[in-house]
């Protein structure tokens, strides 16, 4: 059976189907990315308490695991006291590849925040549980950028600031 947006797959709820131009897009092959059931935190700082430029700049979906792959190697071993460690160390599903979403990622996730609520809820989930969301895109050393998973408006905000996670992984 196609699998489709909204569907419970792989620990966690499909919220959106890779199409020809992103990354990890394959043709003739169904791929694309899943939310975690719940929040992994409603808030903790984006980086672990240095100021410092990680790389992790890609906004495009499909980008959000390479940043955080970047995060990790410019923050230190994958920790739970900052987001992308946190997205990082989640093992939902018996999965061990979750990351923090990208900027696009996120946005993608606020536009079927609905459904992912409605599955997540039906499968021992929650949903969304805070306002402001963190993604793995950093606008420069102090700040990274943050959505609104309520009205969907992204602002870049201070590093250290205290927002929630809710990872995604691809499959």
């Amino acid at each position: 059976t196609a699998i489709a947006i909204g569907d419970f797959y792989q620990g966690g709820v499909v919220f959106y189907i890779f199409q020809s131009g992103d990354t990890g897009y394959i043709d003739g092959e169904t791929h694309g990315l899943i939310a975690a059931v719940a929040d992994q935190s409603s808030g903790i700082q984006w980086y672990n308490g240095s100021y410092v430029t990680t790389g992790a700049t890609a906004t495009d979906v499909g980008t959000g695991s390479a940043n955080t792959d970047a995060i990790i190697a410019a923050q230190g071993a994958t920790e739970t006291s900052y987001a992308a460690g946190l997205a990082r160390a989640y093992t939902g599903g018996g999965y061990t590849d979750w990351f923090l979403p990208s900027k696009d990622e996120l946005s993608e996730m606020q536009t079927n925040k609905a459904t992912i609520n409605t599955t997540a809820s039906e499968n021992s989930g929650s949903d969304f549980g805070v306002r402001f969301y963190w993604s793995s895109t950093e606008e420069n050393n102090q700040y990274a950028w943050e959505m609104s998973i309520d009205s969907g408006s992204v602002v870049w905000y201070d590093k250290g600031s205290s927002n929630g996670v809710r990872a995604v992984r691809a499959f």
